[in-house]
């Protein structure tokens, strides 16, 4: 019975072989992890661009040009593409005015993509819609 609970001591070659798979494993874990952080933050930074534009847009009453080219160049910078601001405010209106701001676009997510052992990063579309209303306060 002795003989059978006495157990040997593992060798040099055991112990890093489980060490290399746990050092495997948790960078793929904490590699996957850091990728779906930096789509999260991406979309995050647009909403913060989007409400800074709705900022602007309270004190003037409306999107003026220069506002809308600054807007879509950082929303462009971000990765949104094939943006869209239909329905968003864009003349004049009054003191209490209702005043939409409304982003359409397109964002290639970045995911790994782990294909027979291999993995790679991969673009997946993916909608963005960001709308804020409020009212005039110029």
């Amino acid at each position: 019975m002795k003989q059978i609970l006495k157990r040997k001591e593992a060798s040099v070659l055991e112990n890093t072989l489980v060490a290399l798979v746990g050092l495997v494993i948790s960078i793929a874990i904490l590699t996957v992890v850091i990728s779906a952080f930096s789509n999260i933050s991406d979309k995050w930074t647009m909403r913060q661009v989007a409400r800074e534009a709705m900022l602007k847009m309270e004190t003037e009453g409306y999107l003026d040009s220069a506002s809308q080219g600054e807007l879509l160049f950082d929303l462009g910078e971000l990765g949104l593409s094939d943006i869209s601001l239909s329905d968003t405010t864009t003349s004049e209106v009054g003191y209490g005015g209702r005043i939409v701001l409304n982003i359409k676009g397109t964002y290639q997510n970045k995911s790994l993509d782990f294909a027979g052992g291999i993995s790679r990063i991969i673009n997946k579309p993916s909608d963005v819609y960001i709308r804020y209303e409020s009212t005039a306060k110029q």
